[in-house]
């Protein structure tokens, strides 16, 4: 039975390389030591040839046998003739966070170092072991969190690499789950098969982590034909979740290419409103075509990689109805905005519609870069691309570098040319553009001319500063990670 499981599952793999277009693409395999990663090895190397996968096991470095794990594994990927690679996170360089939030940065830090093994390689496709059981997790994990339509539709087959920066091609990398449609029972399978070695991460078993105790409630569930929340029963309702979400998505980019502007310069979405302001507008006229039109704006500007929170939309909701039915009362309207899910919501002046942006950051919580030598790409804030080069032409010195700041941290350095500069954008941005709350979440980018020299400001505000010898001399690039389509396909 393994044997033609095994067989099923290598027919499987190569049917969605095919369909995905990534037959003549080198992927890369994220393989952490336990059996559905193992298997997804051994399983990838026969679907497309070892010599077209590359495999990457990042080591959180949390339990004292991970380098001995992750060592194991590359033995097991030199048996299969597949390169490998170990990436050692070091907790050391930032400050450890608590316990709640633990499985949360570990997630965004293990992306960031599987993005940079695709720019070494310039790897376009990632594919990783998650399977049904997962796939249940997920769903039940997003349903106590109140997540709408999109949440509930739980991982698609291809998704965008969170935190990852685009490759020479200007495509950002994608996650492909080949295995969502195989449970964990046929990959222990297929490993004890192939005499596949794998390993059991205790901390998969702490409940003090919420994925692990749903992770347990499921399990115990599946012996209950009846319970709802065993994977069968939890699979059904995604499934009928995703077909929900395919019929309004496909209306719905439809509807924002007319009523949105995304600004992914600054990574700024602005909805229309009415223009007598007492009708709701056409995108939130429905309450469903409302929701859906919000989690994609939401989601879009907030980079995050899961959908937002049913509770969240309901907050932007609010103050868009009850702002229409005041203006219709005549009543007055107390332009307040709502910050929740990492977004800021304005509503609309006789200057702009309904705004957009990054909520405002806490105190630290977005670290100054590293500098950066010229050429170079950064990904800022995990939202914003940014990239400093030479004009064309011009000739500047190897030992230039820059660095990227939050405006709070520009503050502290120049708050007088920061202060200049503003008063000189407002003649020329749009007043969406100038709004306190759009600015006070932009990058703020200087240049150091030589080592050991002052840093002078070179970009503020969406703009070159003019006093700046970048103003001349160099080229400066902002743009949304996500590009401009807010119909998200994750």
């Amino acid at each position: 039975m393994a044997a033609i499981a095994a067989s099923h599952a290598v027919s499987h793999v190569q049917n969605i390389i095919q369909r995905l277009q990534l037959g003549d693409k080198r992927l890369l395999l994220a393989v952490s030591g336990g059996a559905d990663s193992m298997a997804l090895a051994y399983i990838a190397s026969r679907a497309v040839g070892p010599r077209n996968c590359i495999a990457v096991t990042v080591d959180h470095g949390f339990r004292p046998e991970s380098a001995h794990e992750a060592a194991a594994v590359g033995r097991y990927m030199q048996k299969l003739g597949i390169q490998h690679e170990i990436r050692r996170l070091k907790w050391e360089e930032v400050q450890k966070p608590p316990v709640q939030r633990l499985e949360e940065v570990a997630r965004q830090r293990r992306y960031t170092e599987i993005g940079n093994v695709c720019q070494t390689y310039q790897v376009s496709a990632v594919l990783t072991g998650h399977h049904s059981g997962d796939q249940a997790e997920t769903f039940l994990f997003r349903f106590i969190r109140h997540s709408g339509i999109h949440g509930l539709s739980g991982m698609s087959l291809q998704t965008a690499l969170p935190f990852a920066l685009p490759a020479a091609d200007n495509k950002t990398p994608v996650i492909v789950r080949p295995l969502l449609d195989f449970d964990k029972r046929t990959l222990y399978s297929i490993c004890k098969a192939g005499g596949i070695e794998w390993f059991e991460d205790a901390s998969n078993s702490d409940t003090r982590f919420k994925r692990n105790m749903l992770r347990q409630i499921i399990r115990e569930a599946d012996d209950d034909d009846r319970s709802p929340f065993n994977a069968s029963s939890l699979l059904k309702v995604r499934k009928a979740m995703q077909g929900h979400r395919e019929v309004i998505d496909r209306g719905l980019a439809s509807l924002l290419d007319k009523h949105a502007t995304v600004r992914a310069d600054l990574g700024v979405v602005e909805l229309a409103a009415e223009t007598d302001g007492q009708q709701l507008p056409r995108w939130a006229s429905n309450p469903a075509v409302r929701e859906r039109a919000l989690a994609s704006v939401v989601g879009w500007v907030n980079c995050k990689d899961h959908p937002p929170e049913l509770a969240h939309l309901r907050q932007f909701e609010q103050l868009i109805v009850s702002f229409y039915k005041a203006r219709k009362a005549g009543a007055s309207i107390a332009q307040t905005s709502v910050s929740t899910a990492g977004v800021t919501m304005l509503p609309p002046t006789v200057r702009h519609g309904w705004l957009f942006c990054r909520q405002r950051p806490r105190a630290n919580e977005i670290q100054i870069t590293k500098d950066l030598a010229l050429g170079a790409t950064a990904l800022w804030d995990g939202r914003l691309l940014i990239c400093v080069q030479a004009k064309p032409g011009r000739s500047i010195p190897e030992a230039v570098t820059w660095r990227v700041y939050s405006q709070d941290a520009a503050m502290h350095k120049w708050a007088d040319q920061l202060l200049e500069h503003r008063r000189v954008c407002r003649k020329t941005h749009r007043p969406a553009d100038m709004h306190q709350a759009v600015l006070a979440v932009q990058p703020i980018i200087s240049v150091k001319p030589v080592p050991d020299a002052q840093p002078t400001l070179a970009f503020a505000f969406g703009s070159v500063c003019a006093e700046s010898l970048a103003a001349t001399d160099l080229d400066i690039s902002v743009r949304a990670v996500r590009g401009t389509d807010l119909v998200a396909r994750n």
